[in-house]
């Protein structure tokens, strides 16, 4: 390490004091500079060659139109079986064409329905056309 600091503070040494050729002197005569500002000499820069053909962008095409929202019909072929409702819970077991569930409020039965209230009457439904009620058949 020392003989790399030494030869690096040699090298230093000699190229401060050692004086070496002259250096031109690097300004710009005045005549030249006049040439290089004047306004009215425009310099012609020639353009670069289209080494991979012109660009065309792309044609961007709208986005299509959003779908008509289509009526969901749900088939409330469902049967209350069961039902339990006191002060604290509720539940209640349903019977349709997928088979029994047992729900609570807040679950959601296929096709989007989402009970909304068990209560002593029966079942309360809302689906996409509206609220309905399962309840037991009176025959």
């Amino acid at each position: 390490m020392a003989i790399a600091a030494g030869y690096g503070g040699g090298h230093l040494g000699l190229t401060l004091f050692a004086g070496g050729p002259p250096v031109a002197d690097a300004r710009i005569a005045p005549d030249r500079l006049a040439v290089a500002l004047d306004p009215v000499a425009p310099q012609e820069i020639p353009p670069w060659p289209d080494a991979f053909g012109v660009y065309v962008p792309d044609a961007v095409a709208p986005p299509p139109p959003p779908p008509e929202p289509q009526e969901v019909v749900v088939n409330l072929d469902y049967t209350l079986t069961g039902l339990f409702a006191s002060a604290s819970s509720a539940w209640a077991i349903v019977a349709g064409p997928d088979g029994e569930h047992l729900l609570r409020k807040g679950d959601e039965l296929p096709g989007g329905v989402l009970v909304r209230e068990v209560t002593k009457a029966g079942v309360e439904l809302q689906t996409p056309q509206g609220r309905q009620m399962i309840a037991f058949d009176e025959n």
